[in-house]
Parts: structure tokens; C-alpha cells; sequence
């Protein structure tokens, strides 16, 4: 090779070299350009050194990594609630073999749940879901492809019961159909990939994965340690009242529990552990009369009040309603009061229960015009019993009695007459089971009193509640007219509206030898101040929630 020949190839060389480094430091800069803009979006990385728990980085960050972000992928961009925790946990251990002890499980659902949970306003939309209360009518999204495209297999407390940013949210889809092909089939009668990224938009707007609720609430944790009065009613049994006690036990806590119905005056004690989660949710398990009771409560009013709810785990139908008071004040605070509906020209005797009430005075006490108390008697320090008549010209409605002497957690109802009653739930579900591993779901029908108000109509915002009555309970074949083997074999419904549904498989009694299943109407009737009510209840048992992961 000649040596202009040569001197021509290197500088083409050099040439091409120039070119490379100068697309190389182009691209770089464009590269950095990229960064940067994504950084400004994604807003700075986290210096944390530890990512939600130690813990969960050693269970999870093989499959989880840090993303650009300085999070760990898809967990730090979501929250949910305990039970959302552990059924997401189930599924990584079901299908991607995730292999956890008990101890280690328990511990990554805490610390979750306390690094990326739900702040308290958020988990009380959906204190009806976390705590699985049988028959509950949801309210319906006002979102018409939220209803079409998800509420076909999903209830709405599914999607409440969790935060995510929008790209979480918009994963769902693909989620969807890579786990469950069939969703695709089962909606052919729509374009629901489609519909899917419209209501998914919308979740994303409703249910963002930053909130100001959530971003005061964080890092705060109240302790239910101490003493507290309880205020329960059970559907069966009607209100009690009653003593708890909380003491720290490890990473939790031990209840020890003793309550008091009202009109029978029987006592149920009972005790277990209860976990506290996010700060403020408490999760119990306990021992009532031999069987297995789970409780689903919130901490509120800073630390002061318990609210919540139990269930028989294995009859989620026997269930009950509880509100907790920390025992601090010294003034006189009243819980509750036997009867808070009072009857224009009527003379009542009622007791209040609560704390310090030997210090109360009637006129620690604001009652409305015409309701008089002619006599107070402090049986204890937790008990009085009054004397209270209200004339004929009281003014109907609903007041607050207490005082800044005197706290008092109920309204004093004054009424005219009874006008309706309505029965609870006004549509019901209950499931056979028991003889396999599938528990059987009982229902509690309860009939509640009203009348109507000032403006003497139905159905009206000023109508008043009366409180739970005592009724007599049958139920009919639904549609009218229909096989009577419905209601002769569906169950049984006993005196205080409580229906047991039968064990599941076939009965060779009935027509068809078919299963226990039916539908009935469930009627009360009450008489109540010398007046007879009647009112319905749709009633279906059917078989048992073979399939609960998609709820």
C-alpha cells in the first residue's frame, strides 16, 4: 500500500472516530436529558436505607427489585389494608412459591401494613368489607363501567380498600387477563379491555395512591393498653354492657372481656390476642362460650373509643356491633340508656349506665322542653336510674342531652306515635353448610321502630328512629304460592329472628331430591304501643362461598 493510500485511511478513520464519539456523547446527553426529565417526574429517589422493613426486603426483593425511583417495584406504590396484605402474601406463596413461616408472615402483614396501609378515614368507608358482615347491601358506584366491568365478580369494598398510584391501577388490566383469561369471555358482551382502562382511569382519580389523610396519619399509632367500658348490641340478644381489659403481650396484645345483656341479664366472658395494625386497626381472636370469635376494630377519637365489629368464624351470620370507651374522665359520662325513645304523656323508667355516675345531677343534664327527670337514683358509680316523664306538649325530634358537666353518647328521642317498622337486612343471604368443611351463614333479622317525624310522611330526612323491637317472626314460600318445601326445609327461624340455615347436600325428603336451598319472605310483626306493624324481608339461602378470592 502506497503511503498517500495510507495517510487517506487514517484520516477516514479519524474521521469516523470523530463521528462515533460525537453520536456517543450525543446519545449521553440525550441519555442524561431522559434522566432527568423521568427524575422530575418521578420527583427525587428515596435515601431510605431499609425499603418498607427489614424483613421485607429479605422475603421480597428477589422478585421485587429498586426501581429509578429508589422503591421497591409495584409494593411501594400500593396500600391496602391488612387482610389485602395477607391475601396478596397468599397469592405470592400460591403461585410464585414464596416460601414464609407463620412468625415471618405475621411480620411482613405489620409491616406493610403500618409502611403502606390505610389511614383511618379511608378504612371506615370500608369497615363493613374488612370486617365481612354478612347481607350488607353496598351503596352503588355512580360509575356505570365500574358496575359493568368489575362489580360483575368483584364487590365495591374490593377496590375501596386500597390506594395505588395510577400506573398500579392501570396494571390491573393486564393482571386480569394473563391470570384469569376467562374475564375476557365473561364479559364478550362489551369491548372490556377497553372498558377496563376507562374505569381503572377513574379508580385512579377516586382512590390515588398519596392522600393528605394518609400522609397525617403515618408514623401514628395509638395504645389500646388500660381500661375500657363496652357497649354491644347482638341482633339475638339485644344491647350489653360490660368491662375490658388490654395488656401488652409481645408484639401485641391479651383482652380479657366480661359483658352483660340488658334483659336477660346473662353474662358472656371471653378473652384472645389481639394484633394492632397501621397504628390504629385492631384484629381479635377470641374464646366466647367455647367458641372461636374474630373482631374487626378501629381506634378513634385519639386513642379514646374502640369501634368495631365480631363474628362467630365458624358462622360469620352470629355477629355483633361493639363500641369501646376508655375509662379516664372523672365527670360523669353516660354510654347508654335503656330506652332513648320516649312517648309524648308518658312516664318512663330508665337506667343510664356509663362512669362516675354518682357525680350526676339533673341538671348536669340539657333535656328538651317538656321531658322532666322527678327522680334520680345512683345505684353504683356505673348505674342510674331514672325517673322521667314527658308531657303531652314536648316537642317531637331527636336531642343531645349532654352538657360540658356531663357526657352523654346517646340522643333522646321524643315521638307522637309509631308509624312503620322495617326489618334488617331488608334483603338476606344465608348458606347451608356444616356438614363438610364449608360453614354454614346464618342471618339476624332485627326489627327497628319509626315514626314520622314532624312532617307526619314516610321516608322522609326527619323521620325517627326508635330502636330495635321485639316482634314475632314467620316466614313464607317466595314467590306467594310456591313450593312450600322452601320454608320447610331451607331452615329454621326462631323467636328472636335468628335463621339457621340447613347442612348442604341432598335431602331425599324433598321433591327432585333436591339440596336444602329456597327463598322466602321473612315477616315481623310488632305491636307496639297498642298498635299492630308489619313489615318484609326477601330472604335466599343458597349454597356455600366455594370461591372467596375474587370478593
Amino acid at each position: 500500500m502506497s503511503k498517500s493510500k495510507l495517510l487517506v485511511g487514517l484520516s477516514v478513520a479519524v474521521v469516523l472516530i470523530v463521528v462515533i464519539i460525537s453520536l456517543l456523547n450525543g446519545e449521553s446527553k440525550e441519555a442524561v436529558k431522559q434522566e432527568a426529565e423521568q427524575t422530575k417526574q418521578e420527583g427525587p429517589k428515596s435515601t431510605s436505607s431499609v425499603h418498607v422493613s427489614a424483613k421485607v426486603e429479605q422475603s421480597c426483593m428477589s422478585c421485587h427489585a429498586v426501581d429509578n425511583s429508589g422503591k421497591l417495584a409495584r409494593i411501594e406504590y400500593v396500600r391496602k389494608s391488612p387482610e389485602g396484605w395477607s391475601d396478596t402474601i397468599a397469592r405470592m406463596e400460591r403461585n410464585h412459591g414464596v416460601k414464609l413461616t407463620d412468625a415471618d408472615r405475621e411480620q411482613i402483614i405489620e409491616d406493610l401494613s403500618r409502611e403502606r396501609g390505610l389511614a383511618p378515614e379511608e378504612a371506615e368507608q370500608v369497615q363493613y368489607w374488612l370486617a365481612n358482615k354478612q347481607s350488607f347491601a353496598e351503596p352503588t358506584p355512580a360509575n356505570v363501567n365500574l358496575q359493568n366491568s368489575c362489580m360483575t365478580c368483584h364487590a365495591t369494598g374490593r377496590f375501596m380498600a386500597q390506594r395505588r398510584t395510577e400506573e398500579e391501577w392501570k396494571n390491573l388490566k393486564d393482571f386480569h387477563l394473563v391470570s384469569f383469561p376467562s374475564t375476557y369471555l365473561n364479559h364478550r358482551h362489551m369491548d372490556w379491555p377497553k372498558e377496563a382502562e376507562d374505569v381503572l382511569r377513574y379508580l385512579a382519580e377516586q382512590y390515588p395512591e398519596e392522600t393528605p389523610e394518609w400522609k397525617e396519619w403515618k408514623g401514628k399509632e395509638f395504645d389500646p393498653t388500660g381500661a375500657w367500658k363496652v357497649v354491644g348490641f347482638q341482633g339475638t340478644k339485644g344491647f350489653y354492657i360490660g368491662d375490658s381489659t388490654f395488656a401488652k403481650n409481645g408484639n401485641g396484645f391479651t383482652e380479657t372481656k366480661s359483658v352483660r345483656y340488658v334483659y336477660d341479664q346473662s353474662s358472656v366472658q371471653s378473652s384472645g390476642d389481639v394484633q394492632i395494625y397501621s397504628g390504629y386497626m385492631l384484629r381479635a381472636h377470641y374464646m366466647k362460650d367455647g367458641k372461636k370469635v374474630n373482631g374487626v376494630y378501629n381506634m378513634a377519637e385519639n386513642g379514646t373509643m374502640i369501634i368495631g365489629d365480631w363474628s362467630e368464624q365458624k358462622d360469620q351470620g352470629i355477629a355483633g356491633e361493639e363500641t369501646y370507651y376508655k375509662v379516664q374522665t372523672e365527670k360523669p359520662e353516660v354510654i347508654f340508656v335503656t330506652q332513648t325513645a320516649l312517648k309524648k304523656g308518658s312516664t318512663n323508667q330508665i337506667t343510664l349506665y356509663g362512669m362516675n355516675l354518682n357525680k350526676l345531677k339533673k341538671e348536669d343534664l340539657q333535656l328538651p322542653a317538656g321531658v322532666t327527670v322527678d327522680n334520680l337514683t345512683a345505684k353504683s358509680s356505673e348505674e342510674v336510674q331514672l325517673s322521667v316523664r314527658v308531657s303531652d306538649a314536648a316537642q317531637i325530634g331527636s336531642f343531645a342531652i349532654g352538657t360540658p358537666q356531663t357526657t352523654v353518647r346517646s340522643n333522646l328521642v321524643v315521638y307522637d306515635n309509631v308509624d312503620t317498622i322495617k326489618v334488617t337486612p331488608d334483603y338476606a343471604i344465608a348458606r347451608i353448610g356444616g356438614a363438610g368443611p364449608m360453614d354454614k351463614v346464618s342471618v339476624q333479622f332485627v326489627a327497628y321502630a319509626y315514626s314520622n317525624g314532624k312532617d307526619g310522611k314516610p321516608g322522609t330526612a326527619d323521620d325517627l328512629s326508635l330502636g330495635p323491637v321485639e316482634a314475632n317472626w314467620t316466614f313464607e314460600p317466595f314467590p306467594a304460592g310456591s313450593d312450600p318445601q322452601n320454608t320447610q326445609y331451607m331452615g329454621t327461624l326462631d323467636k328472636n329472628g335468628l335463621f339457621t340455615p340447613q347442612v348442604e347436600g341432598i335431602n331425599p325428603k324433598r321433591t327432585y331430591t333436591q339440596e336444602n336451598l329456597g327463598t322466602a319472605t321473612v315477616i315481623a310483626t310488632a305491636t307496639i304501643d297498642g298498635r299492630t306493624v308489619t313489615a318484609e324481608s326477601h330472604l335466599v339461602s343458597t349454597v356455600p362461598d366455594y370461591n372467596n378470592l375474587i370478593h
